[in-house]
């Protein structure tokens, strides 16, 4: 086995480790049905993944008023609490990956609720890899915010240098490049491949494998 280029890996949970956009597009869709409104599609909902609950709910519902979108997200968080893991699965390679990484430390850092990326990584048996998972409500801020990487590393005491985030949304570039940490985007996720490339990551990986070519 190589040696591993990073000391600590941070992932990005949905659209990277976890394939969970068929959960959280019937969640979403619930919201509407509460609504009297019509469903959305998976790409649509897709497009409004990764800036936390309450900005999905927002994109949900647009126009509607703050006191609705409070209610809808209640409504959403009780829903999803119930049905985070009835389709979501694992990218296929992405238990290689996390194997072949042994030897490093990894991480998880998601603008998603703490407690739903924990019961999604225990509920997938992957939750041991996994030194610290961080949510969108685990502090006060979120990624693009450096604060949640710096956070991490300091828990960990471990070096911006020595550390890479790996995940496939914009706001995953930001957050690295704010925080000095070196950053892949991966092509398999919710976002396209033409707007990651756009941010310049300093990896570009279109298959959950293509990771391992970090193990030197």
């Amino acid at each position: 086995m190589g040696v591993n280029a990073y000391d600590l890996f941070i992932f990005d949970l949905d659209g990277t480790l976890v394939d969970s956009q068929q959960d959280l597009t019937a969640a979403a869709n619930q919201v509407r049905i509460g609504q009297k409104l019509p469903a959305l599609t998976l790409s649509t909902i897709r497009s409004f993944v990764g800036n936390g609950v309450r900005i999905l709910i927002e994109r949900t519902l647009p126009g509607a008023a703050a006191k609705t979108v409070d209610e809808a997200v209640r409504r959403f968080k009780t829903y999803y609490a119930d049905h985070l893991l009835d389709n979501t699965t694992l990218y296929p390679g992405i238990e290689k990956v996390i194997k072949g990484l042994k030897g490093a430390r990894l991480a998880v850092l998601t603008n998603k609720p703490e407690q739903f990326a924990r019961n999604i990584l225990r509920g997938l048996s992957i939750d041991s890899y996994f030194s610290v998972v961080y949510g969108g409500d685990t502090g006060p801020k979120r990624k693009p915010d450096p604060a949640p990487l710096i956070a991490i590393l300091n828990a960990l005491n471990v070096r911006p240098e020595s550390a890479i985030m790996i995940g496939d949304g914009i706001n995953d570039i930001l957050a690295a490049k704010a925080a000095g940490i070196p950053c892949a985007a991966v092509g398999y996720g919710y976002t396209e491949k033409e707007e990651l490339v756009k941010h310049r990551p300093d990896y570009f990986f279109d298959a959950p494998e293509d990771i391992l070519s970090l193990i030197e």
